[in-house]
């Protein structure tokens, strides 16, 4: 399995630049965007072959821009959301939360995300997952490769520093593409 590149872009400046430099860098499968993104950038980041998820806004929001999907940071509102997105893709940040983890995925997520950086050190949540699933998982932490790569997660988080300059989203993504490609 080849672990692919999941982008969390900023919530405010110009994130097509980078994202066009680390998208010919190498292996980007996704980005998640703020809800305030346009129609139009939407329209961009899907044509360098990103998903485009949005995170924490109303079923509507991800129809009306055409998003890919939505990410939820809580699963209170995840069952409603299922039924309004039937052809989006769902996930739910599930922080360190095992059960939240596994009622998204009884409930129909598309993907998981786990924050590794408040885990207890050495617990492996990323593969206890894999163990017990096939809903693919997101690494949400920018985290060191003692702690995930034995786990191989479906999806890692660029660094934030990627959105620096397009040279830096170049230099990071291509470091990360060598370091998980395999």
């Amino acid at each position: 399995m080849t672990t692919r590149l999941f982008l969390i872009a900023p919530e405010v400046g110009e994130i097509l630049p980078c994202a066009r430099a680390a998208c010919a860098a190498g292996d980007c499968a996704t980005i998640l965007v703020g809800g305030n993104t346009t129609r139009d950038v939407v329209v961009a980041l899907q044509a360098l072959n990103l998903a485009v998820i949005l995170k924490d806004v109303e079923p509507r929001d991800v129809h009306h821009v055409k998003a890919d999907g939505l990410l939820l940071s809580s699963f209170g509102s995840f069952v409603d959301a299922r039924q309004s997105l039937k052809n989006e893709s769902l996930g739910l940040l599930a922080g360190t939360s095992r059960h939240a983890a596994m009622e998204a995925a009884e409930a129909g997520a598309d993907f998981v995300g786990f924050t590794q950086t408040k885990q207890y050190v050495g617990e492996p949540i990323v593969g206890w997952w894999q163990d017990l699933t096939d809903v693919p998982v997101v690494a949400f932490d920018p985290v060191s490769d003692a702690l995930l790569k034995p786990q191989r997660p479906d999806f890692i988080r660029c660094d934030d520093a990627m959105w620096q300059s397009p040279e830096e989203a170049s230099r990071i993504v291509t470091v990360l593409t060598a370091k998980w490609a395999t």
